[in-house]
């Protein structure tokens, strides 16, 4: 699966865009609702936008436009009182064209590891982690072939993004979704993400491998976008101390470099 997105004009400047069901992709833009309208084809169609091997026209855009969905953060409905009144009631909305959407909501629940039995529990006996798993489970209601989260993995300890993270892996790897996260934390994009696109203004300032985005320090500073703390670290051991390390993910590995070259 993949969406590309050639000369398309935002803010009056070209945007060259592709995000693919190969990676789990990194998105840190200053204009999160821009960016929001950009892969929900909610902007004037200025530029080519193609998915696989069809280009998006004025007449067949609002079909591709249901084929994403974003996630929200869970937010309290007072007149619904358990998870099945909750999906209903986002599946009515929503005005979701589902034939079984009983089937189609035990079939959510599964994928993100939750059995029926989840149904009938009430809202507020939900820890928060579940309820992010709900908030998933609601975005493939839709069945689309792009999930876009927001910042959802900052509200979970260690162990439950662990769990989401395997969760969006079984997504790209199993159901082909290409899957982006959309974030200020450079922590958790450099983490999770294996390729990335920095947005400054609606001008694309950097983009490619996770890695290779994150070690343009001087870049990022001058743009005021966060470093992630490891690379942060990496990159005053390779310039202050000149410790020949690579940058790595885990902590573990840069020990290792530092063992081996120190």
């Amino acid at each position: 699966m993949e969406i590309k997105f050639t000369n398309f004009i935002v803010n009056s400047d070209q945007i060259n865009l592709t995000f693919t069901s190969d990676d789990i992709t990194a998105v840190s833009t200053n204009d999160h609702d821009l960016f929001l309208k950009l892969i929900s084809f909610s902007l004037p169609l200025k530029g080519e936008i193609q998915i696989n091997d069809k280009k998006i026209t004025p007449d067949n855009f609002h079909i591709y436009k249901r084929q994403v969905s974003i996630v929200k953060t869970y937010k309290d409905i007072s007149f619904t009182k358990t998870v099945l009144d909750y999906m209903n009631y986002i599946i009515t909305a929503k005005n979701l064209k589902i034939k079984n959407p009983n089937k189609k909501i035990i079939d959510s629940l599964k994928i993100v590891g939750l059995d029926e039995k989840y149904l009938l529990r009430e809202l507020n006996t939900l820890s928060s982690s579940e309820k992010e798993l709900i908030q998933l489970a609601i975005s493939l209601l839709s069945n689309p072939e792009v999930i876009v989260l927001t910042d959802q993995l900052l509200k979970l300890d260690l162990k439950n993004q662990k769990r989401i993270y395997m969760l969006l892996l079984r997504l790209k790897d199993q159901y082909h979704k290409i899957i982006i996260i959309l974030s200020d934390n450079s922590n958790i994009l450099y983490k999770y993400c294996t390729k990335g696109v920095i947005i400054k203004n609606g001008k694309v300032l950097s983009s490619g491998d996770i890695k290779d985005i994150y070690c343009k320090t001087e870049t990022l500073r001058k743009n005021k976008f966060d470093i992630p703390e490891i690379v942060e670290f990496t990159h005053k051991a390779k310039t202050q101390k000149k410790v020949k390390i690579d940058y790595h993910k885990d902590i573990r590995d840069i020990i290792k470099d530092i063992y081996k070259h120190v």
